[in-house]
């Protein structure tokens, strides 16, 4: 591990013990990681992932807040506030397709960044902390489906019409249609 990584790991102990990214990993792996990943500064105000653009890769947040952020027409709206110990990026990490969000930093923000190429290095070089860390993003992605779920049902039920009821039950019975075809 180079001496910068090392450094880096040291001094952002707490925020990469506490990710759920990691979940598991004993010291000894995050160490071997350490090859395989980098750590990125982000000014205020500057974009880290674009919406639309195409980019594979894991940010863990080790210091700084950012905006996850949906444009809809001219405008942007903050779905989350993202802090220290937590992913993004996981949306189009398995697969490459365009980011359905900006991630912006609302602080000066430091990352640690693993590439998908780097991921499948990791493979090669310790298996174990590959499958960790695949097994925590599935984990982290259920959660969060599971979380959107109940607040879109929270949003029908308090705010929609029968048609809206309808259309849900539609897009939810098309969404998961394919898990058993």
């Amino acid at each position: 591990m180079s001496p910068e990584a090392k450094k880096h790991i040291q001094q952002f102990h707490k925020e990469i013990r506490s990710s759920r990214i990691l979940d598991n990993l004993t010291l000894g792996e995050i160490e071997r990681m350490g090859d395989h990943v980098r750590f990125d500064d982000f000014i205020k105000g500057a974009d880290i992932l674009s919406e639309g653009n195409t980019y594979q890769g894991l940010w863990l947040i080790l210091d700084g807040t950012c905006k996850v952020i949906k444009r809809c027409g001219d405008q942007e709206n903050v779905l989350a506030t993202l802090e220290p110990g937590t992913v993004f990026g996981e949306m189009s990490f398995f697969e490459c397709v365009p980011h359905s969000a900006s991630v912006r930093a609302e602080t000066n923000v430091k990352t640690l960044c693993l590439t998908r190429e780097e991921f499948e290095a990791l493979r090669t070089s310790c298996g174990t902390v590959n499958e960790k860390i695949a097994i925590n993003l599935v984990k982290l992605i259920s959660e969060r489906l599971r979380r959107m779920d109940g607040w879109t049902c929270e949003l029908i039920e308090t705010d929609g019409s029968t048609q809206q009821h309808q259309e849900w039950h539609d897009f939810r019975a098309r969404l998961y249609s394919d898990i058993f075809d």
